[in-house]
């Protein structure tokens, strides 16, 4: 079964073409029908048809030239010219668009069934081509590596730091991963912000000889980051960023595929042609946003303009929210309303000035929050950048080959390196191959703060024990005095009265004393806190004794 494309507004011409398709020796299922240029980009990135019909006359862009652009993006793609003008120039417009033929409306049955036939066969070969070429990138150990764009909804949300931390993090963990973090965000490009760097070079030096691309180019061009992440810059000069076209992106980001195992692409937040020459050309697309409505209308339309420009599908997009906040008014089931892409399960809370010091010193590692490292990782692990499966390797080294401390920069977890990756090995617990005293000393905090806070609850247990029994001896005394008086006051034993109102355990700790008009008892406690719980303390009460009259 072939899956086809129709893009053709008249209705007549869509119910003909389709008759004619039933009537096929070939098997085709339309999938959709477009009415316009811009349905058609979408329809072809939603559906990924084999098989495309375009009307010349579409629009309200020309047709031609969408034709031209999918052929390249799409090299398996079939298209068919549906012409009801049938002339030589229409012919060689065609041929200029790299169209596989022309159907002359009204259609014809037979001319229909060759014109099948020969996309048919013409595919099976190309499918073979991709396949043998694919195979043989992999037997080379060549395979391309993982793209991953990271665009902001709007600015200000941190798109650029998630960019930069998430890749530093990876480079750290990951021994021997290459990885290159692409500032695209040409106009306002802050990643030497988050990192430490100096460059004279940009990515519009490689736009420049992007039609001639080479390694060495590339290599020439990248700035290494002392943790071993390669960065490719935003130019510094304004004027520096009109070299940079859709074009020359499409073609920068394929040399990178084939140099390193994970590109990530900070494209900033705003929709250019630029941006989405990166969006198309990724493997997927992370989309930061933050709880509230703005962000989410703006991440909304964000998507559906990279649809109508055909480079990227709402399915090929996840959602991830920025500092996040329990009691916020937009929860979670809000967002999926409002965003179209698949919101991630991660979200990133909001941490107030955590993130200031890595800042202002240019240095990730000053994020000591844990919960930050956590959230990236997890993010990581949703974009097949890494797995769950495979314990962590140890950073990387450094450009000269030194290792960065093992104490530095947020405490270790386990994270792997996706499928086709080639990471180092290291044992759990090490960093460089060495081990990693900050992970073997966080693994037993909370061992030693047990064992630190035990004596302490301990003592307070007995402090509390210890009230209640000074108070239980006060009141008791209290009673035992009265009725010690009043037995006094009648001429009965006042030893008697005051032991038969107070508990079984503690009447043998009363103790009676006539002193004059008045009357003391005296109740020993046990003090826990003294040499021994046998030690007491004693508890005098007195009482005025009013004698009855005889």
């Amino acid at each position: 079964m072939i899956k086809a494309v129709v893009a053709i507004a008249d209705q007549v011409i869509v119910q003909e073409l389709r008759s004619r398709l039933d009537q096929s020796e070939h098997e085709v299922e339309v999938v959709f029908v477009a009415e316009s240029t811009q349905e058609t980009l979408s329809a072809v990135i939603r559906h990924r048809p084999s098989l495309l019909f375009v009307h010349d006359q579409l629009g309200p862009a020309a047709a031609m030239p969408m034709i031209r652009e999918l052929t390249l993006r799409h090299p398996g793609l079939a298209v068919l010219v549906v012409t009801s003008n049938p002339n030589v120039d229409a012919y060689r417009s065609a041929m200029d668009a790299d169209a596989r033929g022309v159907l002359d409306y009204p259609f014809g049955l037979e001319e229909v069934d060759h014109r099948l036939s020969a996309v048919i066969e013409w595919g099976a070969s190309m499918s073979q081509a991709l396949a043998g070429a694919q195979a043989a990138e992999t037997g080379n150990g060549s395979a391309g590596g993982r793209v991953i764009a990271v665009a902001g909804a709007k600015g200000g949300l941190g798109t650029t730091i998630i960019a930069t931390h998430l890749a530093w993090d990876v480079v750290r963990q990951v021994k021997g991963m290459r990885v290159c973090l692409v500032d695209l965000d040409v106009e306002k490009g802050d990643v030497p912000s988050y990192l430490d760097v100096s460059h004279r070079v940009s990515l519009a030096d490689l736009a420049k000889i992007s039609e001639d691309l080479t390694a060495r180019a590339v290599a020439d061009t990248v700035v290494v980051h002392n943790s071993g992440l390669h960065l490719l810059l935003a130019p510094t000069e304004i004027r520096e960023t009109e070299l940079i076209t859709p074009a020359s992106v499409r073609q920068i980001v394929a040399q990178l595929r084939r140099l390193y195992q994970l590109v990530i692409i900070d494209t900033g937040s705003a929709v250019t042609a630029t941006q989405a020459a990166a969006v198309e050309s990724a493997d997927q697309t992370l989309q930061v946003v933050s709880a509230d409505v703005p962000a989410l209308r703006s991440a909304r339309r964000q998507v559906v303009f990279w649809e109508s420009l055909g480079v990227v599908s709402p399915d090929n997009v996840r959602v991830v929210v920025n500092r996040f906040q329990r009691r916020s008014e937009i929860q979670q089931d809000t967002v999926d309303l409002l965003v179209l892409g698949e919101r991630s399960e991660v979200l990133i809370p909001d941490l107030d000035r955590g993130l200031e010091r890595a800042g202002n010193s240019r240095t990730p590692a000053e994020v000591r929050n844990a919960v930050w490292w956590k959230s990236l990782r997890r993010i990581g692990q949703e974009l097949g950048v890494t797995s769950r499966r495979t314990v962590v390797p140890a950073a990387a080294a450094g450009p000269n080959g030194t290792q960065p401390p093992a104490e530095a920069g947020p405490p270790a977890v386990p994270v792997a390196p996706a499928a086709g990756l080639v990471p180092g090995a290291a044992s759990p617990g090490t960093a460089n191959g060495r081990p990693n005293a900050r992970a073997n000393g966080e693994a037993g905090q909370v061992t030693v703060e047990n064992v630190v806070l035990f004596p302490f609850a301990l003592i307070v247990l007995v402090l509390c024990l210890q009230v209640v029994l000074l108070g239980l001896s006060f009141v008791w005394s209290g009673v035992a005095a009265d009725a010690a008086a009043r037995a006094v006051s009648i001429g009965a034993d006042p030893v008697a009265a005051a032991r038969d109102v107070v508990p079984g355990p503690m009447a043998d700790q009363v103790v009676v004393d006539r002193d004059g008009p008045r009357v003391v008892v005296r109740v020993r406690t046990p003090l826990l806190m003294g040499d021994g719980v046998t030690r007491t303390v004693t508890v005098d009460v007195d009482h005025a004794v009013v004698e009855e009259p005889r």
